[in-house]
């Protein structure tokens, strides 16, 4: 597997990762209109390609396994100590294959080269299964926050992971 920067040229392989994984994951947490809103939003394809040609602040890396996208990962330094991830999914067929955590990886060694002392990310709340990822990498709760997502409120978990922890 190769964990390598996006291009625009892998948007419709980021866009199939994001819609199989949120119609995977979402049901049950998020109503359809809402999983249909916000896939139209943050995985519009033309605003895709340019937040990848032209957000050189935004670390965006995809999981590559026999030349298909299976996963990708979007962080940013929010403040000088700490790095939020805004998005990892993985293709469902192929979770739990140590794809997510190889993205997370490739954060945290960037977040450590930018002197970084923490990782923070935000899983709706609902979402058992991104929970329970990030606190199976040393992750833990420190506040619940709301977020929108397709033009409503939800509740997100807010999780935090210093970079002085070995997990």
């Amino acid at each position: 597997m190769t964990v390598r920067p996006a291009t625009p040229e892998d948007v419709p392989a980021i866009r199939e990762v994001a819609d199989d994984a949120w119609w995977d994951t979402y049901p049950g947490v998020l109503d359809t209109d809402r999983i249909r809103a916000g896939l139209e939003t943050l995985y519009d394809p033309e605003f895709l390609r340019e937040v990848l040609d032209d957000r050189d602040d935004l670390l965006f890396l995809v999981a590559e396994r026999d030349g298909e996208v299976v996963g990708f990962v979007s962080a940013r330094q929010t403040f000088a100590d700490e790095v939020e991830l805004f998005t990892l999914f993985v293709a469902p067929d192929r979770q739990r294959d140590g794809i997510g955590t190889e993205l997370l990886g490739a954060v945290e060694e960037s977040a450590r080269a930018a002197d970084a002392e923490r990782l923070r990310a935000g899983v709706l709340a609902g979402n058992a299964v991104g929970r329970a990822f990030f606190e199976g990498h040393g992750f833990e709760r420190v506040e619940t926050v709301t977020t929108e997502v397709g033009g409503e409120s939800h509740p997100e978990d807010v999780l935090e992971r210093s970079l002085d922890d070995t997990v």
